[in-house]
């Protein structure tokens, strides 16, 4: 047996290392890493204080921990010896290791007494090893950083595991046998191995997520035939969607619009026409329904949802019943061929409005030239710059009326408003991939810490959903609170000049405009928002601002949409004498 010096400095080395480990993994996260070169060293070393932890804990020479260590210490030699690593390389020598510490946790179970806190313990040693060589196997296109993450967690949960360890044996160093059972050791032990398989299995399901895709692809509908008509609004194609929503027919359309360069380019969408036999005398006015953020991938495309886009649309029965036509184009690039332009405001303005042309070409008498633009958050931008436009691009459309829900309106100060959040980081990586696309003055690797571009590149791949996809779209946007942007993009050129173009209200909308706003928007801020309202009304722009208590940023749109939908209809018939500047 060894003597109480002995075990007194077991349990002493046993807290060093463990609160070596911690140190490491918290270094991890606070500073990550951005290259194979530089993660070998970091895995060596872990792998190495977890060995001799083992070393150290080990109280026989048949002890599985010495088989552990072996095999640690072979794993830290081999990444230490690793001239050019890659980072599928280490993935997988650190999975290895993992697998093999997990192996051996499961031999200490069978060999511990049964129903033991200590067996109890081995098992959810072993289920964590072998959850956390899922997640660094199973990740998608794993990165330096992903897999740096993926060590700092584990050295974080395994070190306090060891300094909990030494603790114990520290107590009961003249009575060793106590270790086990004794004081508050079992109660802590089985705590503690729950809240780790805890954290195992929520960074194993992330990978298995994140690694998911059930977003469907967009079929050959939504690519146009050499030589299309390049008239803008030209209806390309059209195809029924039923079931969608009773009382009106919904089509599923390709028309022509333009690209960021006016190049004509095919761009999808929805027209939704009421059933009613009684058209009104003139026709039928087209309320233009510009969709919020969704994606800036291709398959991302509104009109690729079929009936399940209907809950997304708010105030939609309502606008058939009211007899509205609605055009609700996807934007370039979401279903249809090229890049999409997100938050680019000019072109998402002519794909609208070419969208209210070809609503108008599909109806034929049934409409209209009288139209009106709504749209929420992304929509609400893309709705003010359609009424900007909307004179110039399409002077035969007449205007009626712009209304904007808690519309992305002043882009700096909600960009910085949102820096570090995680959906600003989500919304952020949409917008610094997408535009990286489709402007030639901008490159992403200027702005984005390298060791995350993969992350960020990842994000612009998927689209936002409910269920399990959010969950994976919110785990990668969780990462980037790790390191993301290197300089404020609001302030650093040429982005600020690019976010200053794309700003609503550098012109004046030739209509009645209303804003609509929660108090308890966190993304797109009241306050900021009034700001926007107040520069507007200065500008002498005819505007109804008015705001909903206690509804945040995804509430809006169901509150208000009857008094939105109201106030749209009234535009076709009351004269536009509104003007509510102030806060309503």
């Amino acid at each position: 047996m060894d003597s109480r010096a002995e075990l007194t400095r077991r349990a002493w080395a046993l807290l060093g290392i463990g609160a070596l480990l911690v140190a490491l993994g918290v270094l991890l996260l606070v500073r990550p890493v951005a290259s194979p070169a530089a993660l070998k060293s970091v895995l060596a070393v872990a792998l190495l204080l977890a060995a001799l932890s083992q070393l150290v804990a080990a109280r026989r020479m048949r002890s599985p921990r010495l088989l552990a260590a072996v095999l640690w210490v072979v794993a830290a030699a081999v990444a230490f010896g690793w001239s050019e690593p890659s980072t599928n390389g280490l993935a997988w020598l650190f999975g290895g290791a993992l697998i093999a510490g997990g192996v051996v946790e499961l031999v200490m179970f069978a060999r511990l007494p049964r129903a033991s806190n200590l067996q109890f313990a081995a098992a959810a040693g072993a289920l964590t090893h072998l959850l956390f060589a899922a997640t660094v196997l199973l990740w998608p296109s794993i990165s330096a950083f992903t897999l740096g993450v993926a060590l700092s967690i584990w050295s974080l949960l395994f070190g306090i595991r060891i300094v909990v360890h030494g603790v114990d044996r520290l107590r009961h160093r003249d009575q060793p046998q106590l270790v086990a059972a004794a004081g508050w050791s079992p109660k802590l032990r089985v705590v503690g191995s729950l809240s780790m398989l805890l954290v195992a299995a929520l960074v194993a399901g992330a990978a298995v997520l994140i690694g998911s895709d059930t977003t469907p692809e967009p079929g050959a509908f939504y690519t146009a035939q050499a030589g299309f008509d390049v008239t803008p609004g030209t209806l390309l194609r059209r195809e029924v969607i039923d079931p969608f929503i009773e009382g009106a027919t919904t089509y599923r359309v390709l028309y022509t619009s333009r690209d960021l360069d006016g190049t004509p380019a095919a761009t999808s969408g929805l027209v939704i026409v009421p059933d009613d036999d009684e058209v009104p005398v003139g026709g039928r006015p087209v309320l233009a329904f510009t969709h919020g953020t969704i994606g800036v991938a291709r398959s991302c495309a509104p009109s690729m949802l079929d009936d399940a886009y209907v809950e997304q649309m708010w105030g939609l029965e309502a606008l058939i019943d009211a007899g509205w036509i609605v055009a609700a184009p996807d934007y370039l690039g979401l279903g249809s061929e090229g890049d999409h332009p997100y938050l680019v405001g000019p072109t998402a303005a002519e794909n609208t409005l070419d969208a209210v042309r070809a609503a108008i070409g599909l109806a034929g008498d049934e409409a209209s030239s009288r139209f009106a633009v709504a749209g929420h958050s992304q929509g609400g931008h893309a709705a003010m710059f359609t009424g900007q436009q909307a004179p110039a691009y399409a002077p035969e459309l007449d205007l009626v009326g712009v209304a904007g829900l808690a519309p992305a309106s002043e882009l700096a100060a909600f960009i910085e408003a949102n820096d570090g959040t995680t959906f600003g980081n989500l919304l952020g990586a949409y917008a610094v991939v997408a535009w990286d696309r489709v402007f030639d003055d901008i490159d992403a690797t200027d702005i984005v810490d390298p060791a995350v571009l993969p992350i960020v590149e990842r994000l612009a791949d998927a689209c936002v959903a409910t269920g399990p996809e959010a969950l994976s779209l919110l785990t990668d946007a969780e990462l980037l609170q790790l390191g993301f942007l290197v300089s404020p993009i609001w302030e650093t050129e040429p982005w600020a000049s690019r976010i200053t173009e794309n700003t609503p209200g550098a012109e004046p909308i030739d209509a009645p405009l209303l804003i609509v706003q929660g108090t308890d928007d966190v993304l797109i801020r009241p306050d900021i928002q009034r700001r926007f309202v107040t520069r507007l009304c200065d500008n002498g722009q005819q505007l109804e601002y008015r705001e909903f208590a206690d509804v945040g940023h995804l509430g809006v749109d169901d509150t208000a949409d009857d008094y939105v939908v109201d106030w749209l209809t009234d535009r076709l018939t009351t004269p536009p004498t509104i003007q509510t500047c102030g806060t309503d």
